[in-house]
């Protein structure tokens, strides 16, 4: 029979270790897609660049189209 000063250690060693079983489960699951989720952040980016210099753009011509009608 364990005694009750070991119970409480006994009892904080499982939780622990189910603690630690379930941040094996969690990583297990998101490590093997973290490279497709950092591609998809890139593309991301790029994308808001894209618009970014789509609006410059548009701002330039919109621009260049008062000055020639007199808009």
């Amino acid at each position: 029979m364990i005694p009750s000063l070991f119970g409480h250690v006994v009892f904080f060693l499982r939780r622990t270790v189910m603690e630690i079983e379930i941040l094996g489960i969690m990583l297990g699951a998101v490590l093997p897609i973290y490279p497709v989720l950092f591609a998809i952040h890139q593309k991301i980016g790029q994308y808001d660049e894209i618009v970014k210099e789509f609006k410059k753009l548009r701002a330039e011509h919109e621009n260049h189209k008062e000055n020639y009608h007199g808009i």
